[in-house]
């Protein structure tokens, strides 16, 4: 992730207030911002979804094409009270851009996490992956 790239996300997430509200989807912004940081998270190991291979890639990239919700691995859905519960805004996206610069500085022989739904992917791959997602969802609360 290029230095101009991580720039861009945070001074989208500067813009995000507690009076966003989604275009889709039923998370809140707090929820939105600790599910992204989740996913940071599952990258670099730090986090296991409780699930692995029981839904269809394609089936998940097809959804978020298309704008529309698509399913959290086990242990990531925030609106079921999964994952890392929301502290503060300001706090939740602190620790979000705290863990995109950690991601955005791993050395290039960097042993990723196995993701639940994609199998093993490579630098390149987790980058392109956590850039769709992050876009995605800050595309949702509207920055």
């Amino acid at each position: 992730m290029t230095k101009e790239k991580v720039e861009s996300f945070f001074s989208r997430i500067n813009k995000l207030t507690p009076f966003h509200k989604p275009s889709f989807g039923q998370m809140n912004v707090n929820q939105m911002i600790c599910h992204c940081t989740d996913a940071f998270r599952m990258a670099i190991g730090e986090k296991k979804a409780e699930e692995y291979g029981k839904v269809n890639p394609d089936e998940i990239i097809a959804l978020a094409r298309s704008g529309k919700t698509a399913p959290a691995p086990k242990g990531f859905d925030q609106v079921r009270g999964e994952g890392t519960k929301p502290v503060g805004l300001q706090e939740d996206k602190e620790a979000l851009k705290k863990y995109i610069t950690r991601f955005a500085g791993l050395s290039d022989d960097f042993k990723y996490a196995v993701h639940p739904y994609f199998g093993f992917l490579n630098r390149q791959r987790w980058e392109n992956l956590m850039d769709s997602h992050l876009n995605h969802h800050l595309k949702q609360f509207g920055v």
